[in-house]
């Protein structure tokens, strides 16, 4: 039921919630209670043992790609790739701005340079005509960011790779379930970093997956990144007598603790996703009627977004008065993303080029996340609506 329009709580009125709803919560249930405890009788918690191995399994099959490496987190993922592709000093790799810090620091830790492209005004996703401009005899790599679960224009940017011979490693970290023309994301470059932090669609605590689309030899090199440059993975795997070191390589197994809530977040996935495009589809059914406020994000023909994140557009000049107020009525509204060219490390650090990104930056000074999750009930979605009603109807 909707609460009737008075005060605003920022103002002295009664909150819509007295306890602040936050932006995401993880669901969990005795699936995930059951799996853990598992893991804790199998007496194997460490990695690559059968809850990795079942993660893996389903991946692949969900997705058809050739190869799924369980990682302990999505940053590991794009590092790995970044290392298999071999990305290094004298190359460039062309990302968003408009992303986590581990996009872009898993190109300067390579040694190569990090070349910021601007983004779509519509679905806040990488702009391929602005990568095309940025290419230059030193591009090695574009990493597409697939903001929010939206697709961004992967026709284009393949065409471009084919172009100048470039190899597209996507940043799933939003997309999990995610498609674009059926493709799920991830799976459509030579390889795409999924992640399971508790943030995420699917929650393992901190945990990732790295896809490898159809290259054996990426997976191998992968496979020896992962294990701290050795080549145990084959051994495990039954291809090799014994291991040892035989490259460059991190510690970037997933647990197999982890890997077994992991496992039954997956199963869940559709749900989570439904569950989600249901609010997202009342939040926008209720918040239509203030378009001359807001600037919704616009799907992609072809896209079949899963809605990780719902976010608007507002006038950057109320955008502060809008997230007090919302907070006040107890709802867990957030911006996002600083810009990574405006960054400290960005503004001082060789490796990144200098950019000027005008609808990153209004994007970024614009946008407002409103709370979203499979795990809300009817009432706490409905709460989030009343909440923007008694905002917004004050814009």
């Amino acid at each position: 039921m909707s609460v009737s329009v008075g005060a605003l709580a920022i103002a002295g009125g009664q909150p819509v919630r007295a306890e602040r709803l936050p932006l995401h919560r993880p669901w969990f249930d005795e699936r995930e209670r059951r799996a853990v405890s598992r893991a804790l009788e199998s007496g194997h918690v460490a990695g690559d043992g059968s809850s990795c191995r079942q993660l893996e399994r389903l991946i692949r099959e969900t997705t058809g790609i050739r190869a799924a490496l369980a990682v302990n987190s999505c940053t590991a993922a794009l590092e790995m790739a970044v290392a298999a592709v071999g990305l290094g000093p004298g190359d460039e790799a062309i990302v968003p701005s408009f992303t986590f810090a581990s996009t872009a620091n898993a190109i300067v830790r390579s040694g190569a340079r990090v070349v910021f492209a601007d983004i779509d005004p519509q679905s806040w996703c990488l702009d391929p005509a602005d990568v095309e401009r940025r290419v230059t005899p030193r591009t090695r790599a574009i990493v597409p960011v697939h903001y929010a679960g939206m697709a961004c224009d992967m026709d284009a940017l393949e065409a471009i790779a084919r172009r100048h011979t470039l190899t597209i490693i996507e940043d799933a970290a939003h997309a999990a379930n995610a498609f674009d023309r059926g493709r799920p994301l991830g799976t459509i470059g030579a390889m795409g970093a999924l992640s399971f932090h508790e943030t995420k669609d699917i929650v393992c605590g901190e945990g990732g997956a790295l896809l490898v689309r159809d290259d054996d030899s990426l997976v191998r090199t992968a496979e020896i990144v992962r294990e701290k440059g050795t080549d145990r993975t084959a051994f495990l795997r039954g291809d090799k007598e014994k291991y040892t070191w035989v490259g460059l390589g991190g510690s970037y197994v997933l647990s197999d603790l982890l890997a077994a809530i992991a496992c039954e977040q997956f199963v869940k996935l559709p749900e989570i996703t439904r569950r989600k495009t249901e609010q997202v589809e009342r939040l926008l059914s209720v918040l239509a009627q203030y378009a001359g406020a807001i600037t919704f994000p616009q799907v992609p023909q072809g896209c079949r977004p899963n809605w990780h994140v719902f976010a608007v557009l507002v006038n950057p000049a109320k955008r502060a008065w809008i997230l007090d107020a919302l907070r006040a009525e107890g709802v867990g509204a957030a911006f996002h993303y600083v810009p990574l060219h405006s960054a400290p490390f960005a503004v001082r650090s060789p490796l990144v080029k200098p950019a000027d990104l005008p609808v990153t930056d209004r994007v970024a000074a614009s946008l407002i996340r409103l709370p979203i999750s499979a795990a809300f009930t009817d009432g706490e979605c409905g709460q989030v609506i009343d909440a923007c009603r008694k905002v917004f109807d004050r814009l």
